[in-house]
């Protein structure tokens, strides 16, 4: 193993041995634990969300009991580990992306597609939620510049906060399910699991940003098609808790994360997004696959003056969508291959589109 690799392995051990020290799983509460007719105390004993005012918070009422409604299953937050020298596998990483300054109802960027929420000033957003089905992946009908179909095609479904421009000490905790596909020897193989990240521009920490890996949730299975609640709440300006439940399945859980050496304070932005990631290690994105169109639904932003003051909901009337471009050749073309639009009030449609349809050729104006 040469030096550089090295020195990426050793970055990656010590990565997965720090975050055991900045994440804090709850206790799972006992199987007879009814979380709807819990008091206030006992939900946040086992980090659960408090109970909204169902007349003056109906949308997020609903959500809440859904999200603790059965099937449930609250298990403790389960954290890879370092065992024998040896480190967890590392999904693909998750990054920032750079937009144009100003509000443009319309965006464009070469890894995110979806929907973008920046706070009504001078509040900070707060909270962010959403639900989604787990998409299906395939093999795009057209491969895009230098792809073959042996790579590894990699997507990821997630909701976060910030992330929208790349400031020096900016970040973005973010919580989600990566579908990716490879072709091994004429055989489709799939796979599908969630994840949470919090990334950090700073650049003390880690010594090399691109080993600041998302971080798999082992006991949240997920499967295509699955039904995946998440979101995540600030509770601090350097502390978020994160919850994803499989609805599907029932599976739950929520924990908390200490922020990633410095950062800006949190809340400018909300984002439900569908992305092509980024290889570890390096600055090169996975191919896309083709997906099956997602929608997120109850899609819920929360605002504040500060973090702690009393919260509201916030429209989604100034909603910015974000279209994914991607590179093609014969002809040799830049091309949309994930555009999102708004669905209703509270949902976000984001859908595959084949390079290779009637007027994609071309380069975007």
């Amino acid at each position: 193993m040469g030096e550089m690799a090295k020195s990426f392995e050793l970055s990656l051990d010590l990565f997965f041995k720090e975050v055991d020290q900045r994440a804090h799983a709850f206790e799972a509460p006992p199987e007879d634990f009814n979380p709807l007719i819990a008091s206030r105390a006992q939900l946040e004993f086992f980090g659960l969300p408090p109970r909204p005012d169902e007349n003056k918070e109906p949308e997020l009422f609903r959500l809440w009991a859904r999200l603790l409604d059965k099937p449930l299953k609250i298990v403790a937050t389960e954290f890879p580990k370092v065992v024998n020298g040896r480190h967890p596998p590392v999904p693909a990483n998750r990054v920032g992306r750079n937009v144009r300054p100003g509000f443009q109802r319309f965006q464009r960027s070469r890894n995110w597609s979806g929907g973008c929420l920046t706070a009504e000033h001078p509040n900070r957003l707060v909270h962010v939620s959403g639900t989604w089905q787990v998409p299906d992946v395939s093999l795009p009908p057209v491969l895009p510049h230098r792809a073959t179909k042996g790579d590894e095609f990699q997507s990821s479904v997630w909701v976060g906060i910030d992330g929208r421009r790349r400031y020096p000490t900016s970040s973005m905790p973010q919580i989600g399910t990566s579908q990716c596909l490879q072709i091994v020897d004429g055989i489709e193989k799939k796979k599908a699991y969630a994840w949470w990240q919090w990334w950090s521009l700073d650049e003390n920490y880690p010594p090399d940003n691109r080993n600041n890996p998302p971080v798999p949730i082992p006991n949240i299975e997920v499967s295509v098609h699955d039904e995946i609640i998440a979101g995540l709440t600030l509770l601090h300006h350097d502390e978020v808790q994160f919850f994803i439940k499989n609805q599907t399945t029932g599976l739950f859980t929520t924990f908390v994360v200490v922020a990633p050496g410095r950062i800006l304070p949190l809340g400018s932005t909300a984002e439900w997004i569908v992305e092509r990631p980024t290889v570890i290690g390096s600055h090169r994105l996975y191919p896309l696959p083709s997906y099956t169109d997602v929608v997120f639904r109850d899609c819920l932003a929360q605002s504040a003056a500060s973090i702690g003051a009393p919260a509201t909901a916030q429209q989604l009337d100034r909603l910015q969508f974000i279209r994914m471009t991607d590179i093609f050749p014969d002809p040799h073309r830049t091309s949309f291959v994930s555009v999102a639009r708004k669905e209703d009030d509270r949902s976000i449609r984001v859908r595959y589109r084949d390079a290779s349809a009637p007027g994609s050729g071309g380069l975007l104006s």
